[in-house]
C-alpha cells in the first residue's frame, strides 16, 4: 500500500483533534486531518508575518452585506 507524502504514518495529536472538533470537524477522516494539519500550519505561518499591530477590528471586511 503507498504511503501519501507527509507523515501519514504519524498519530494525529490530540490537540488537533480537538481543533476540528470545535470547528464542527469531528467526524474527518486521519487523512483529512493531515490535511487540516497541513492547511492550519500554512495559516500559521502566513499571519506570521503580517504586521497587525496597527489593526484594530474594525479594520476586519464585514461578511455581511444590505441593500439600501
Amino acid at each position: 500500500m503507498a504511503h501519501e507524502q507527509g507523515g501519514s504514518d504519524q498519530p494525529i495529536p490530540d490537540d488537533i483533534r480537538a481543533q476540528a472538533k470545535a470547528l464542527g470537524l469531528d467526524k474527518l477522516t486521519d487523512a483529512d486531518l493531515r490535511q487540516f494539519m497541513k492547511a492550519a500550519r500554512v495559516a500559521e505561518s502566513r499571519r506570521a508575518v503580517l504586521d497587525t499591530r496597527s489593526l484594530v477590528a474594525a479594520d476586519e471586511p464585514a461578511h455581511v452585506y444590505r441593500l439600501g
